[in-house]
């Protein structure tokens, strides 16, 4: 038996249910209904499953659960926490900085003994005064470097590695957890860890940081007393140990040995592989693309809330729209053309899996600006050139297993995109001062989990293709 069949089987033994009345109330025959409580058949649907939670007299909560424990029941526990992980993601992905804390005290009130070790135990607010001083202090050496071993859970990444500068670079090693039971999965601190990352690299955006992410797969010892020490932070002039629970650890002063952790932290760097690598020169984006679109790949899955419209320009003069002052105009012209009809040949052939809403479309028939690009380099599409691109895009429909979404995941605002094939993909956003943020992702792991999430992605999330043509024919005419 399932969990969800012993969910259900308890109540209707609890409540003491007659099953042929309930058998009747579901329009099911009693065999049927039997053979679902002893679990030897799944429900149907979950419109049944909702019908049972009446039937049973349940409460909200009850009937949720009943009906988590149906859909586990279709796959397995681990798939279901996967796509699970994959949906939060999604929904609370969000590209714009948070208000970064700023501490209450100075750079004068802390005061750091002046001893070769220093012993540190105290509470989460003394443990960030001491992030806040080594990040300062290294800031105002002009050309720094902070080096982080451990996960984003640690006090401090989201308030106090903020406050890096311009021309300090954060070099981040992430361990990333193997996951030997449910629980686990459940609670993946690695998709955690890729969206408080992924926020980051939102916050540096703006004043451009370079941030380095790179990984490794071993034991997970951030809360854990073993070892001792699992974080580590190194600065051009300290280095910093901490614990699992962020409440001891030891502070190195003693410059020979600051020398050597730096030298242990760079040699365990070159045995990771890069986690994300970020891309927001304009040139730079259109390589990645080349190089995608040369990759043999017998799948390809588009998620954009605004859809992929950029191969739908044919029709309109590119010129007119983009700005005097553009760098190598000329080449990217040239360079724009032929990406776009190699796009447009590539999902020919592939056919790729396209998810997008309905809100998405209307947004850009609103503003006239492409999510993919950056708007400092050309100016909004007049009403009369969106409306083409949109007939366009109509026209090609039949290229792509459209899915236009019956309700926005995630935030139209944040220009969201993941692109995944294969063996490689990237996740695109747009910055709160309107630039592109490109961070290609090659992990398998994150990969599987994104491509199984929109493989699998209940058919009720979406429109049927024919409905969903006239629903945007039936927005385009409005405009």
């Amino acid at each position: 038996m399932s969990e969800f069949s012993e969910m259900l089987e308890n109540y209707v033994t609890t409540k003491k249910v007659n099953k042929y009345q309930m058998a009747k109330y579901l329009s099911i025959d009693r065999s049927s209904l039997h053979k679902i409580i002893q679990g030897q058949r799944n429900a149907p649907s979950k419109d049944l499953v909702k019908r049972m939670g009446k039937y049973l007299e349940l409460s909200p909560y009850e009937t949720n659960e009943l009906l988590e424990l149906y859909s586990i029941s279709l796959v397995s526990p681990e798939r279901y926490y996967r796509r699970k992980n994959v949906n939060s993601f999604l929904e609370s992905f969000h590209s714009q900085p948070s208000k970064i804390e700023m501490p209450s005290f100075q750079k004068s009130d802390f005061q750091i003994q002046n001893r070769d070790v220093v012993p540190f135990s105290g509470t989460r607010q003394s443990l960030e005064y001491l992030i806040y001083h080594l990040v300062t202090q290294e800031n105002e050496s002009g050309k720094g470097m902070i080096k982080f071993l451990g996960t984003p859970q640690l006090p401090g990444f989201s308030n106090m590695f903020p406050l890096i500068q311009g021309k300090t670079v954060l070099r981040h090693i992430l361990p990333f957890s193997k996951y030997d039971n449910i629980l686990e999965i459940r609670d993946d601190h690695n998709f955690q860890s890729l969206s408080q990352i992924i926020s980051l690299y939102a916050q540096f955006a703006n004043r451009k940081v370079h941030y380095e992410t790179a990984y490794y797969y071993g034991m997970d010892f951030s809360h854990s007393i073993f070892p001792p020490f699992p974080y580590m932070i190194v600065t051009s002039q300290y280095a910093l140990w901490l614990s699992g629970n962020y409440q001891n650890g030891l502070l190195v002063q003693d410059q020979d040995t600051v020398k050597y952790l730096n030298q242990v932290f760079d040699k365990l760097y070159e045995q990771t592989t890069p986690l994300l690598v970020p891309i927001q020169d304009l040139h730079s984006q259109l390589a990645v693309n080349q190089k995608i679109m040369s990759c043999k790949s017998d799948t390809e899955i588009l998620f954009q809330l605004v859809p992929c419209l950029v191969p739908f320009i044919q029709k309109i003069d590119v010129r007119k729209y983009l700005l005097e002052n553009m760098p190598q105009k000329e080449y990217f012209i040239q360079s724009f053309s032929t990406y776009i009809q190699n796009l447009i040949h590539r999902h020919e052939q592939i056919h790729p899996l396209h998810f997008c809403s309905l809100n998405g479309i209307r947004r850009f028939l609103e503003k006239g600006v492409f999510d993919e690009f950056s708007t400092d380099f050309y100016r909004p599409l007049d009403k009369a050139d969106r409306k083409k691109v949109v007939q366009q895009f109509l026209k090609y429909a039949p290229m792509y297993e459209l899915r236009l979404l019956r309700e926005d995941l995630g935030e139209l605002s944040n220009g969201l995109k993941v692109y995944l094939s294969d063996s490689l993909g990237y996740i695109q956003f747009m910055s709160s001062d309107g630039h592109v943020i490109v961070l290609t992702l090659e992990n398998p792991n994150f990969l599987s989990s994104f491509k199984d999430y929109f493989e699998s992605m209940d058919a009720d999330l979406y429109y049927p293709k024919e409905e969903a043509l006239i629903l945007i024919q039936k927005l385009l005419n409005q405009y």
